[in-house]
Protein backbone atom coordinates (compact mmCIF):
# COMPACT_ATOMS: atom_id res chain seq x y z
CA UNK A 1 0.00 0.00 0.00
CA UNK A 2 1.33 3.05 -1.27
CA UNK A 3 1.75 6.06 1.38
CA UNK A 4 -0.47 8.99 0.98
CA UNK A 5 1.19 12.88 0.51
CA UNK A 6 0.43 13.68 3.95
CA UNK A 7 2.17 10.19 5.62
CA UNK A 8 5.42 11.16 3.07
CA UNK A 9 5.55 14.82 4.57
CA UNK A 10 4.97 13.11 7.90
CA UNK A 11 7.57 10.79 7.26
CA UNK A 12 10.04 13.57 5.88
CA UNK A 13 9.38 16.14 8.53
CA UNK A 14 9.97 13.56 11.19
CA UNK A 15 13.43 12.85 9.50
CA UNK A 16 14.28 16.31 10.61
CA UNK A 17 12.62 16.99 13.89
CA UNK A 18 15.62 15.51 16.52
CA UNK A 19 17.77 18.23 16.19
CA UNK A 20 14.66 20.06 16.89
CA UNK A 21 13.28 18.02 20.01
CA UNK A 22 17.14 18.20 20.79
CA UNK A 23 16.79 21.95 21.58
CA UNK A 24 14.36 21.21 24.16
CA UNK A 25 15.40 18.25 25.46
CA UNK A 26 17.91 17.84 28.90
CA UNK A 27 20.63 15.35 29.70
CA UNK A 28 19.05 14.90 32.93
CA UNK A 29 16.00 14.03 31.92
CA UNK A 30 14.52 10.65 32.57
CA UNK A 31 13.91 8.58 29.04
CA UNK A 32 10.48 8.05 29.47
CA UNK A 33 10.24 12.27 29.51
CA UNK A 34 12.30 12.25 26.48
CA UNK A 35 10.08 9.73 24.93
CA UNK A 36 6.72 11.40 26.17
CA UNK A 37 8.19 14.38 24.36
CA UNK A 38 8.99 12.67 21.15
CA UNK A 39 5.44 11.54 21.12
CA UNK A 40 3.83 14.73 21.80
CA UNK A 41 6.34 16.66 18.77
CA UNK A 42 4.93 13.32 16.68
CA UNK A 43 1.29 13.93 17.54
CA UNK A 44 1.97 17.64 16.20
CA UNK A 45 3.44 16.62 13.40
CA UNK A 46 1.04 14.13 12.01
CA UNK A 47 -1.63 16.13 12.97
CA UNK A 48 -0.52 18.96 11.11
CA UNK A 49 0.09 16.95 7.92
CA UNK A 50 -2.85 15.17 7.90
CA UNK A 51 -4.75 18.75 8.31
CA UNK A 52 -2.82 20.60 5.41
CA UNK A 53 -3.20 17.73 3.18
CA UNK A 54 -7.19 16.99 3.53
CA UNK A 55 -7.00 14.50 4.79
CA UNK A 56 -7.93 14.95 8.94
CA UNK A 57 -9.78 12.48 9.89
CA UNK A 58 -9.73 8.77 10.94
CA UNK A 59 -7.75 6.58 9.37
CA UNK A 60 -5.31 8.88 7.72
CA UNK A 61 -4.42 10.96 11.04
CA UNK A 62 -3.69 8.18 12.90
CA UNK A 63 -1.53 6.66 10.66
CA UNK A 64 0.03 10.53 9.98
CA UNK A 65 0.76 10.55 13.76
CA UNK A 66 2.15 7.05 13.63
CA UNK A 67 4.83 7.32 10.61
CA UNK A 68 5.97 10.74 11.70
CA UNK A 69 6.54 8.53 15.15
CA UNK A 70 8.30 5.83 13.47
CA UNK A 71 10.25 8.68 11.43
CA UNK A 72 11.59 10.56 14.14
CA UNK A 73 12.75 7.11 16.29
CA UNK A 74 14.67 5.74 13.18
CA UNK A 75 15.81 9.61 12.50
CA UNK A 76 17.26 9.84 16.40
CA UNK A 77 18.66 6.15 16.32
CA UNK A 78 20.59 5.96 13.01
CA UNK A 79 21.36 9.76 12.69
CA UNK A 80 21.01 12.02 15.05
CA UNK A 81 22.02 10.17 17.89
CA UNK A 82 25.41 8.16 16.25
CA UNK A 83 26.25 11.87 14.42
CA UNK A 84 26.75 13.09 17.77
CA UNK A 85 24.44 16.14 16.73
CA UNK A 86 21.22 15.54 18.84
CA UNK A 87 23.16 14.57 22.18
CA UNK A 88 25.75 17.90 21.31
CA UNK A 89 22.56 19.99 21.01
CA UNK A 90 21.18 18.23 24.21
CA UNK A 91 24.14 19.16 25.95
CA UNK A 92 24.57 23.31 24.96
CA UNK A 93 21.28 23.72 25.20
CA UNK A 94 21.07 22.71 29.02
CA UNK A 95 21.39 24.92 32.01
CA UNK A 96 23.19 22.63 34.26
CA UNK A 97 25.18 20.51 32.08
CA UNK A 98 25.30 16.87 31.48
CA UNK A 99 24.16 14.46 34.59
CA UNK A 100 27.64 12.50 33.86
CA UNK A 101 29.50 15.61 32.88
CA UNK A 102 33.21 13.96 31.81
CA UNK A 103 36.15 16.22 33.56
CA UNK A 104 38.39 17.44 31.69
CA UNK A 105 41.67 15.36 30.86
CA UNK A 106 39.61 12.35 32.39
Amino acid sequence: MPLSNAQLWAAALGYVLPPVIALVVQPRWHGWIKGALMLLVATGDGLGTAYFNDQFHGKPTVTCVLTAAIAIGVAYHTVWKPSGIAPGIERATSPRGPRHAVEPGA
